[in-house]
């Protein structure tokens, strides 16, 4: 029998709750991502809604270098998104989308 790595290249965790805290979600995506963080480092990618609209997110810390070259090529299909770490032990890479550009084309997407 030989061996098989089994564990993921990447983990992507998406929720309403990253970055966002609304109720017990955000808590448990936040108590368990120093592990996940640990034991995976930047290939934990959490995803969420950008609710900013241009303020400060508390508990997002932006890092325009961060994977500049992908967020450019969103861009440049309308896409707005911010990158950069949640601000919780751990602090795995967050994606955060700005859905209201979807609006219109909300079924398509």
């Amino acid at each position: 029998m030989s061996n098989v790595n089994l564990t993921p290249d990447y983990l992507f965790e998406v929720s309403w709750e990253v970055c966002n805290k609304v109720g017990g979600i955000h808590t448990v995506i936040a108590s368990k991502a120093p592990i996940v963080a640990g034991a995976m480092g930047d290939n934990y990618i959490t995803i969420g809604p950008d609710f900013s609209q241009d303020r400060e997110a508390s508990e997002f810390i932006e890092d325009p270098m961060l994977m500049k070259t992908w967020r450019q090529t969103l861009y440049n299909d309308g896409i707005r998104v911010r990158i950069g770490h949640w601000n919780v032990c751990g602090n795995p890479i967050a994606i955060l989308i700005d859905f209201t550009t979807l609006f219109s084309n909300k079924d398509e997407v």
